[in-house]
């Protein structure tokens, strides 16, 4: 036996499933969100760790640090094209970063001059055991051999 619908009827049917639909996908999409919300989150810290550990391993730069044992005075350091700002002198010691990185394989020699007037100029470095004292009056010279050197 077969029920016949009526045209009302397959209206109304129509009507409710879009409905009845939307219903289940709000319901679908509110399980979803619960889930993930409650889930234990993807570690993010992985990528910033490789990337601060590519970023600390990098060589050193070329620096000298300056003082005076006593006294006082204004100097330069010079190497190639590079001239530092005045440097006024005192006991602590001023760090002269040079522009150029350190080498990476191989060691490079690289004169360096000391243009001012001062007396017990003290050029020494802080991570070799590079140290000389100079009286500077016009300019002095010197060379260093600045070895591969890598922060990590």
């Amino acid at each position: 036996m077969q029920t016949a619908v009526s045209p009302g009827q397959v209206q109304q049917q129509a009507r409710r499933s879009p409905a009845v639909a939307g219903v289940g996908a709000a319901l679908v999409a509110s399980a979803l969100t619960l889930v993930l919300m409650t889930s234990s989150p993807a570690p993010v810290a992985a990528p910033d760790q490789a990337a601060q550990s590519t970023a600390q391993c990098q060589m050193l730069p070329r620096k000298l640090l300056v003082s005076t044992t006593t006294g006082s005075g204004t100097v330069r350091l010079r190497a190639g094209s590079y001239l530092s700002p005045p440097i006024s002198l005192g006991t602590r010691p001023q760090a002269v970063v040079f522009p150029l990185p350190r080498p990476d394989v191989t060691p490079v020699e690289e004169v360096i001059a000391i243009e001012g007037h001062a007396s017990d100029v003290v050029i020494s470095s802080d991570v070799t055991n590079f140290r000389k004292v100079f009286d500077v009056t016009g300019a002095a010279a010197f060379a260093v051999k600045w070895q591969p050197m890598k922060t990590c």
